[in-house]
C-alpha cells in the first residue's frame, strides 16, 4: 500500500512538538508493517496546495493530520477519486476521529491507524456540497460567526470566545421560518435551530454528540419546538446530563432526503465548522458507503451491535 500523508504544523496538537519527531514517529509506525509513506508538513495556509499534490500521486491513500476544518477541506477534494482517507485527529474537537474510535493522542492515533483497517462510511450533502458531520442552521451560524470576531479582535482563546458569542447570539435569538419536506409533504417551521447529521446522534453525555454508526444510510433532522433563549439553554443542560432525545422541546426524525425552502433568496448555515451560505432551496441527501477510510480495527462486538442498532434505526425510519 501507498500512502501520502500531509501534517497541518499549525494543528494545536502539534505546536511546540518537535515536527522532526512527529514524522520520524509516523514514518515507523507504519513502515514496519510494509506500507510505503511520503510525509508532508505545512502551515495551514498552505494545505490545500499539499493535499493536491498529494491527491494526484500514486498513492491510494491520504491521511490528513489536523483539525476538523482540515478534515472537510480534504474530504471534498479526495471523494471523487475513490481513494482512501485517513485521519491524524490533531484539532480541538476531531468530530470524526471520535466517531471512529481513533485515540485522541497522537501516539496512540499513529498506531491505531496503522494497524487499521479500510471502512465505507456514508456522507451527507447539501446541495451537492459533502459534509461528514452536521449541517446546522438557525441561530448557531451567528455564534461561529461571532466567535470567530472575538478570537480576532479581543484575542479570545476558542473556547472563552464561543461562550460571549453564544451569550451575544442567544440575547438577539434569530428564528429560522423555512418550509421542510423529507418525503411526507411540506411542512412548515419557524425555530431557533435546524440541524442535519450525516447518520443518527446517540443519546450520552457532555456537548460533542457521538454517533455509533457511520454506515446506516440515514439523516438525522433535528428541529428545536421552543422559540426563546431560555429554551435553547434548557436544551444545552439536556445536552450535557445526556438526556436531550427524551426532550418534547426538540423533534427529532430520520431521512433520506431533505428539502428545505424559505422566502428568503439565501439561508446561511455551518457544515461542520465552516460558515456556508446557499441559495435556496437546499436538499439535503446522504450517500451510503461513498467515503473509504482508513480506521482503526474494531473488535467483532463491535460489529454486532452496530447491526442490531441498524435494524432499530430502519425501524423507525420517517422517510
Amino acid at each position: 500500500m501507498k500512502m501520502a500523508i500531509v501534517l497541518n504544523q499549525s494543528a494545536g496538537s502539534l505546536v511546540g512538538r518537535p515536527i522532526d519527531d512527529t514524522v520520524a514517529l509516523i514514518r515507523s509506525a507504519f513502515e514496519k508493517r510494509g506500507t510505503e509513506v511520503s510525509i508532508t508538513t505545512v502551515e495551514g495556509a498552505a494545505c490545500d496546495d499539499a493535499l493536491r499534490k498529494a491527491i494526484e500521486s500514486d498513492a491510494d491513500t491520504i491521511v490528513i493530520g489536523g483539525g476538523d476544518g482540515t478534515v472537510h477541506g480534504a474530504v471534498n477534494r479526495i471523494l471523487p477519486t475513490g481513494k482512501t482517507l485517513g485521519i491524524i485527529p490533531l484539532g480541538t474537537l476531531n468530530l470524526l476521529a471520535r466517531d471512529l474510535g481513533t485515540p485522541l493522542d497522537l501516539e496512540g492515533a499513529i498506531e491505531a491507524l496503522a494497524d487499521g483497517e479500510k471502512r465505507a462510511i456514508d456522507v451527507a450533502e447539501v446541495n451537492g456540497k459533502v459534509y461528514l458531520n452536521s449541517s446546522v442552521l438557525g441561530f448557531y451560524p451567528a455564534v461561529v460567526q461571532e466567535r470567530e470576531r472575538q478570537r480576532k479582535q479581543h484575542r479570545l482563546l476558542k473556547w472563552p470566545g464561543m461562550v460571549v458569542a453564544l451569550a451575544k447570539s442567544l440575547h438577539r435569538l434569530p428564528i429560522l421560518d423555512v418550509e421542510i419536506d423529507w418525503g411526507q409533504g411540506p411542512r412548515r417551521i419557524r425555530t431557533p435551530i435546524l440541524a442535519v447529521s450525516n447518520n443518527i446522534y446517540d443519546e450520552g453525555f457532555g456537548l460533542v454528540l457521538r454517533r455509533e454508526r457511520l454506515d446506516s444510510g440515514k439523516l438525522g433532522v433535528h428541529v428545536a419546538r421552543n422559540r426563546d433563549a431560555r429554551s435553547i439553554l434548557r436544551l444545552m443542560a439536556r445536552l450535557v446530563m445526556g438526556t436531550w432525545k427524551r426532550d418534547d422541546e426538540l423533534e427529532t426524525l430520520t431521512a433520506t432526503r431533505l428539502t428545505v425552502r424559505t422566502f428568503r433568496g439565501r439561508l446561511k448555515m455551518v457544515n461542520d465548522g465552516e460558515v456556508l451560505q446557499m441559495k435556496a432551496p437546499l436538499h439535503y441527501s446522504i450517500r451510503p458507503g461513498a467515503l473509504n477510510i482508513l480506521a482503526p480495527r474494531r473488535e467483532p462486538a463491535q460489529d454486532t451491535a452496530r447491526n442490531g442498532a441498524a435494524e432499530g434505526v430502519a425501524g423507525s425510519d420517517a422517510a
